[in-house]
């Protein structure tokens, strides 16, 4: 039997689940053509993506004055960073199956933007080595990728993270009660206004506790600009205990005289 056909009757093992994510994210290759919303959206569902939600911006121009760049705005939520990146990745292998990295499409070129791993290379490797590091799979931004395939932009985010951003709610302009509508109806030209939309929608403090690391938002940077400051660190050691190991020699001193 097939692994298609067993898919609906059978568990898969490890090895025929594999074989059939990797046969449903391949979309048909017909070059210097762009991906269709429903193609991408079949992919990203056959690898395990999920609440996959298209938004038509391709009249956003003429309706709202909002030039987006794109047809559609695609927004799929992944497992995991990791599971981010092999989503994202995969977009990005068939983009460049039809070639359109020649017809500039920036994903075809540029690949995945965002979730860059610091020690993908053999220097940050031999780096995080040399200090003493246990982590070989760091990353940054890893918790929402963006693919640019030209006609939509593609966002895999965590769930966490879309529920902080709700990117759906900002740019669904179709509401008028959507997130994104009153925001544009906001006079930026008048603070107090501005200023009483940020205090009524504050960072969520599940995501900047993520994004800042324990780390602290407060004014006070150059400009009265926001910075951030780390926790306060109770058992920091001064720099001669850590070089030294944190301890003191006992009954001799450097030239072995008591």
């Amino acid at each position: 039997a097939t692994v298609e056909s067993k898919r609906l009757s059978h568990l898969l093992t490890p090895k025929e689940a594999q074989t059939f994510r990797h046969q449903n994210s391949q979309i048909p290759v017909v070059l210097h053509t762009l991906l269709t919303p429903s193609e991408v959206s079949s992919s990203l569902s056959a690898q395990g993506g999920t609440d996959i939600r298209i938004i038509d911006t391709s009249e956003y121009d003429s309706k709202y004055g909002v030039t987006m760049g794109c047809n559609y705005l695609l927004i799929v939520t992944g497992r995991n960073s990791s599971h981010i990146r092999v989503l994202a990745e995969s977009i990005v292998r068939n983009l460049k199956a039809r070639k359109l990295n020649e017809r500039g499409v920036v994903g075809a070129s540029k690949g995945v933007e965002g979730g860059q791993d610091i020690f993908s290379t053999k220097r940050g490797r031999n780096r995080n080595t040399r200090i003493g590091g246990t982590s070989t799979s760091a990353k940054v931004d890893d918790s929402w990728m963006v693919v640019d395939c030209g006609n939509i932009h593609v966002h895999i985010l965590e769930r966490v993270t879309r529920e902080c951003l709700n990117i759906e709610g900002l740019w669904d302009l179709s509401n008028p009660n959507s997130e994104g509508s009153k925001l544009r109806r906001i006079n930026l030209d008048d603070e107090d206004q501005v200023d009483t939309y940020v205090a009524e929608n504050p960072v969520p403090e599940e995501y900047s506790s993520r994004m800042l690391g324990g780390r602290s938002w407060v004014t006070g940077g150059v400009g009265g600009r926001v910075i951030s400051i780390p926790p306060a660190d109770n058992n920091r050691k001064s720099f001669s205990e850590k070089w030294s190991g944190g301890r003191k020699r006992k009954g001799k001193t450097r030239r072995g005289r008591p």
